[in-house]
C-alpha cells in the first residue's frame, strides 16, 4: 500500500464548515447525449447539497468565464480530460491556474490512462471519482502519479428513478424471451470485454433448440438508445447480460495503436492472432470489472437477468437477483428451464427489484451523497471563491455566447481548411461559412434544450 499524503489525510480528517458551496460542472451535455450522461449530470444538480453550475464547455472557452467565482469545479467524465478537442488550451490553462477545489469524474479507464493521469496532475485536481474499484486502484493510479489526489470509486451508473414507477407490462405478457444488445468492442480490449459480443452469438445459436424467441444483436446499426431502449427493455422476459470493463489497461496506448494498424492491413485477422501478436501478457493482468447500468435498468423493469456469473461490484448474487449462464454456456438447459418456470422466474424477478433496484444504496441519491461527503472533506478555507457568485441567469447567457463564438470558431476553422484544398472545395466551404454567419446575425440561436440548469 502506499503511504497516505498530507492532503489525502487532512482531506479525510477535516472536513468542511458545512456551507453550500458554489460548484461549476464542465461537462460535455447537449440534446442527445446518452441517457446515463442525463442522469448522473442532472442528479448531480437536483440532489447536492451544493450549488452545481452546469456549463456545457466541451472545446475551449474564452477567458469571459470567471473560474475564481466558484468554490470549485467539477470535470465530467463526458470531457476526455486528455484531449484538447473536449478540454481547450485556454480552458485547460485556466483550470490549471484555479485556486479553488477541482474534482474529475473519469470513466472507461482501460484507455488513455498515462495520458489522463498527466493531464488530471498537469489540471491539478484534488479529488479523482473513479469507477475502478479500490482493490486495483493502485495499479491503475499509483499514488506517486497523483500525489495528494483523493482517489474514491463510484459505480458506472445507478437506478434511474424514473423507472421505479414505471408501468411494464406483465412477464407473460411480453413479446421476446430474451433480448440483447451490444456492440462488438475492439481486440485490444482483451478477453473479458470479447465477453460482450460473444454471449450473444453463442446464446442465439443454442436459443433456436429450444424455440426462444430472441431479439438480440451485436450491428451497431441496431442499437437502441433512448426511451427506446427502455421500451424494448420492458418487453423482453429476460436480458442477457456481462460484467463492464475490459481486461486490458492500455497505459501507453501502444496496445491500441499496434491492433488498429494490423487491422488496418488485415480486416479479417482474428483475436487470438492479434492477443498472441501484442497483448497476450497484458490481457487480464489487469481487469476493470464492474456492474453495468442496464443491470439496474433490468432490475427496475422487472426483467429477468441472464448474466455470466461475476461479482457485478457486490450488488447482485447469482441465483438470487440473477441466472447465472456459464461462460462456456453448459447450463444452457438449466437457465431455459428456469425462464419457463414461471413461478421461480417471478421470484427471482421481485427480488431483484426488492433488493437491487430499491435499494437506497444504488440510486443517484446515495452517489451524490458520497460525492458530497468527499467534496466537504477535501474542500480548505483558502479554495473560497475570491468573487460573488454567478446569478443563474448571467451563467446561462454567458454559456450562450460561448457556444455562439464556438460556432463562429468552427466555420472560420471549417473555412481556414477550404483555403488549402483546390479552389472549387474551397468556393464551397466559403459558401457554407457565410451560411452559418448569416444564420447567426439573422436571429439568436436556438435554446438550449435544456433550460434552467446553469
Amino acid at each position: 500500500m502506499h503511504p497516505v499524503s498530507d492532503f489525502s489525510r487532512r482531506a479525510v480528517e477535516a472536513p468542511t464548515s458545512g456551507r453550500s458551496l458554489q460548484l461549476l460542472l464542465l461537462c460535455d451535455f447537449a440534446g442527445g447525449s446518452a441517457s446515463t450522461i442525463i442522469d448522473h449530470v442532472m442528479s448531480l444538480r437536483k440532489s447536492s447539497r451544493h450549488a452545481i453550475h452546469i456549463f456545457n464547455s466541451k472545446g475551449d472557452l474564452s477567458d469571459a468565464l470567471e473560474l475564481d467565482r466558484f468554490d470549485g469545479v467539477l470535470i465530467h467524465y463526458s470531457l476526455v480530460a486528455c484531449m484538447d478537442d473536449y478540454i481547450g488550451p485556454n480552458l485547460r490553462a485556466a483550470i490549471s491556474r484555479f485556486k479553488g477545489l477541482k474534482a474529475a469524474f473519469v470513466q472507461d479507464e482501460y484507455r488513455w490512462t498515462n495520458e489522463t493521469t498527466d493531464a488530471l496532475r498537469g489540471l491539478g485536481i484534488h479529488v479523482l471519482f473513479s469507477v475502478v474499484p479500490p482493490e486495483i486502484m493502485d495499479d491503475v493510479y499509483p499514488q506517486e502519479r497523483l500525489p495528494g489526489v483523493v482517489r474514491e470509486t463510484l459505480l458506472t451508473g445507478y437506478v434511474p428513478t424514473e423507472l421505479l414507477g414505471r408501468t411494464v407490462p406483465p412477464f407473460e405478457d411480453r413479446a421476446v424471451d430474451v433480448g440483447y444488445r451490444a456492440r462488438k468492442l475492439p481486440a485490444w480490449l482483451g478477453s473479458f470485454a470479447r465477453e460482450k459480443w460473444l454471449i450473444a452469438d453463442r446464446f442465439k445459436a443454442d436459443a433456436a433448440g429450444y424455440g426462444l424467441i430472441c431479439d438480440m444483436s451485436t450491428r451497431e446499426e441496431d442499437r437502441i438508445y433512448g426511451e427506446s431502449w427502455i421500451e424494448f427493455l420492458a418487453n423482453c422476459k429476460a436480458v442477457l447480460g456481462t460484467e463492464s470493463g475490459s481486461s486490458i489497461c492500455d497505459f501507453t496506448g501502444e496496445i491500441q495503436r499496434n491492433v488498429e494498424r494490423h487491422v488496418a492491413r488485415d480486416p479479417a485477422v482474428g483475436f487470438d492472432t492479434l492477443r498472441d501478436l501484442y497483448f497476450k501478457d497484458a490481457d487480464g493482468q489487469i481487469v476493470l470489472s464492474v456492474i453495468s447500468p442496464r443491470c439496474f435498468e433490468a432490475a427496475a423493469l422487472r426483467t429477468l437477468m441472464i448474466l455470466y456469473d461475476g461479482h457485478y461490484s457486490g450488488r447482485l448474487e447469482a441465483w438470487r437477483h440473477y441466472v447465472p449462464l456459464r461462460k462456456d454456456h453448459s447450463n444452457m438447459s438449466e437457465v431455459v428451464g428456469v425462464l419457463r418456470d414461471r413461478s421461480r422466474v417471478q421470484e427471482i424477478i421481485d427480488r431483484a427489484y426488492r433488493e437491487v433496484a430499491l435499494n437506497p444504496d444504488n440510486s443517484f441519491e446515495a452517489m451524490v451523497a458520497q460525492v458530497d461527503r468527499v467534496i466537504d472533506r477535501a474542500f480548505r478555507p483558502e479554495m473560497a471563491a475570491a468573487k460573488s457568485p454567478y446569478a443563474d441567469a448571467e451563467l446561462t447567457a454567458l454559456m450562450r455566447k460561448e457556444r455562439r463564438r464556438a460556432t463562429i470558431r468552427r466555420a472560420l476553422q471549417r473555412l481556414e481548411r477550404g483555403r488549402r484544398r483546390p479552389t472549387k472545395t474551397a468556393g464551397t466551404v466559403v459558401v457554407r461559412t457565410f451560411g452559418v454567419f448569416a444564420r447567426l446575425a439573422r436571429a439568436p440561436l436556438r435554446r438550449w434544450t435544456r433550460p434552467k440548469i446553469s
